[in-house]
């Protein structure tokens, strides 16, 4: 215990003091500060805006009647050109004096005419609309209706009570994206700082030194959570900030949904996303450390810790395009929910935006604590193994053979 002590602290420390370590922490201060700060220093609410890439200018030729006086009346946002024939429509269209052309052959029937149509271009839909409100009008009229009645029955809306028995996914969403990319880039980046570490030592001979003085499941366990430790504490520390500078400023983040749900997690998942977090970052840092061991010089980290990179990129995806798709329940996702390598990222997006029961939810704990502890025993035989193994990296049938012996 004092072994692991010592090198715990010792591989905690270096990264703790590290120009790079305390450069990104000092570079993740002020990005949060600046982000959650920006709405007091523009002096108003932040409101989340969508870039919309539509037409602004319009040429309307109107082959039925007065609608296009009614368009031009009503689209008080846009520049609208009432043009006389569809000729003159078109012409300005190809001069690239205005956006769209609309052209309209019936009270319920348009042609929309654009050069390159925009991503966001919801011109035609506004359009549609003002017609079908146009010709229920009229309809209304000839049956007799007031205008009051007209109004009444054109304004009328349906206003939903909603009751959510199980998650909301509008406002889970952001929190479990944004999780889940954390974990993976904690996973990527100190999974191979914890390699190379292990390789450095290695290719200098510090490590014949080492293990004269240190029992090797010390070395790597104390590297390991050294160095996890250190990661996660950077993020905790950055967490906090981010939630105290939330706090702060509050009142400008107010119409503001997206940061409202991300600060307003529940304690419940917060707990989940640490469980799922720690044990998630443990069982591929492991890995990284017993690959680490068998690199005889730095160029070997690279072709060793590739198939481990690519599973930890498969468990990232899977649930990154489930919960975009909305459907987190899928075969894949309930069966990933209890692999080890992917039931950090897959059980913990089920349990954010869906309802797990309970049961499954411990029995993909357990599952990962047991896993933790085989991979870590393992990773500690494979270490043993590879610290004193030099030359060219051993293949997967040879280092079985050496782990059976």
């Amino acid at each position: 215990m004092k072994q692991f002590t010592k090198i715990f602290r010792f591989e905690f420390l270096n990264i703790v003091k590290s120009k790079a370590f305390i450069f990104l922490t000092l570079i993740l201060f002020i990005g949060t500060t600046a982000a959650l700060f920006y709405p007091r220093f523009t002096g108003g609410k932040k409101s989340p805006s969508v870039s919309v890439d539509e037409p602004e200018r319009v040429a309307v030729f109107d082959q039925s009647g007065d609608l296009g006086e009614y368009i031009k009346e009503n689209m008080t946002s846009y520049e609208i050109t009432l043009c006389k024939t569809e000729g003159e429509a078109a012409e300005l269209l190809k001069a690239e004096n205005v956006d769209a052309s609309v052209v309209i052959t019936s009270p319920l029937t348009y042609v929309y005419s654009v050069n390159d149509m925009g991503l966001y271009d919801e011109t035609a839909n506004i359009i549609s609309e003002l017609l079908q409100v146009k010709y229920r009008e009229t309809r209304l009229k000839e049956l007799g209706l007031t205008d009051s009645q007209i109004t009444e029955i054109q304004s009328a809306v349906a206003v939903p009570e909603y009751k959510i028995v199980g998650q909301d996914q509008s406002q889970s969403f952001f929190y479990t994206y944004i999780l889940l990319f954390m974990l993976y880039i904690s996973v990527i980046a100190y999974g191979q700082m914890i390699a190379q570490s292990v390789a450095t030592e290695k290719s200098s001979r510090a490590m014949e030194l080492l293990i004269t003085s240190a029992k090797p499941d010390s070395l790597i366990f104390g590297k390991v959570l050294g160095t996890g430790f250190a990661g996660l504490s950077q993020m905790l520390i950055i967490l906090l900030w981010a939630v105290a500078c939330y706090r702060i400023n509050a009142p400008y983040w107010e119409d503001s949904l997206i940061i409202a749900s991300i600060f307003d997690m529940p304690v419940s998942l917060i707990f989940y996303a640490a469980v799922f977090f720690v044990l998630g970052f443990l069982i591929y840092a492991f890995l990284y450390g017993a690959l680490g061991s068998l690199a005889s010089k730095m160029e070997d980290i690279g072709t060793l810790t590739t198939p481990l990179t690519f599973l930890m990129i498969l468990a990232f995806m899977v649930p990154i395009f489930s919960i975009t798709s909305g459907k987190v329940d899928t075969a894949i996702m309930k069966i990933l929910s209890f692999v080890p390598f992917c039931s950090p990222m897959a059980m913990f997006a089920r349990i954010a935006m869906s309802t797990v029961k309970p049961l499954h939810i411990a029995i993909s704990i357990i599952i990962l604590i047991a896993s933790n502890i085989i991979i870590g025993y393992v990773a500690v035989l494979i270490y043993r193994m590879g610290i004193l193994m030099y030359g060219k990296p051993p293949k997967i049938t040879q280092i079985l053979k050496q782990l059976k012996k």
